[in-house]
């Protein structure tokens, strides 16, 4: 009979794993983890919720399982799960507007150890993670607007993947430069992120 292995994978103490939806992770991995460790010292892991280009954000028993063994056998010292509040990952249509609301629906979906519990954060992005784009140009906290359809506009794209890909390239080639300090959902989220430093 074969042993079943049990040992613990590579230390990674001294990281912070987030956990997007699938089209964000792009971003973050290509772009915005180097912008955190050139800019704040923090150092982060990204991934997409699924495989396949599927959502599974909704999929407590699969978010639960990762987030456990990120803590548990890779020693990330936090785990955080990001979710735009405008989110249409299991559904057509997105029904929430108060982010509070948000939290509560999805929390409970994760059921993470207690031991564990300090060290996993649910962040609500107060928009979508493309509002973050648009401090190229403007302000971008308004949770009504859709930023997603005036980021195509603008950039001359025709779907969301593009978005992604087109922002990495102009910011890599210096014809934009984000401004954080005008979206206080990413100062925020930076803020939470310092807390496990």
């Amino acid at each position: 009979m074969k042993r079943k292995k049990n040992h613990k994978l590579k230390s990674k103490e001294d990281r912070t794993l987030l956990i997007v939806e699938n089209s964000e992770a792009d971003f973050f991995n290509q772009y915005f983890k180097n912008y955190l460790k050139d800019n704040h010292n923090i150092l982060i892991d990204c991934e997409a919720s699924g495989r396949g280009n599927k959502c599974e954000i909704a999929n407590g028993n699969r978010m639960t399982k990762r987030i456990t063994e990120a803590l548990d056998r890779e020693y990330y010292k936090a785990v955080f799960r990001m979710i735009d509040l405008k989110t249409k990952c299991f559904t057509n249509e997105n029904t929430h507007t108060c982010l509070v609301e948000l939290k509560k629906e999805y929390l409970p979906k994760y059921q993470i150890e207690k031991k564990f519990s300090k060290q996993f954060y649910l962040f609500v992005v107060c928009n979508e993670i493309e509002s973050w784009f648009l401090t190229i140009d403007k302000e971008s906290n308004n949770v009504y607007k859709n930023h997603k359809k005036e980021l195509m506009a603008f950039l001359k794209v025709k779907s969301e993947p593009q978005i992604v890909q087109k922002m990495i390239k102009e910011l890599r080639h210096g014809t934009y430069e984000l401004d954080f300090s005008k979206n206080s959902s990413f100062q925020y989220f930076i803020e939470k992120l310092k807390e496990f430093k």
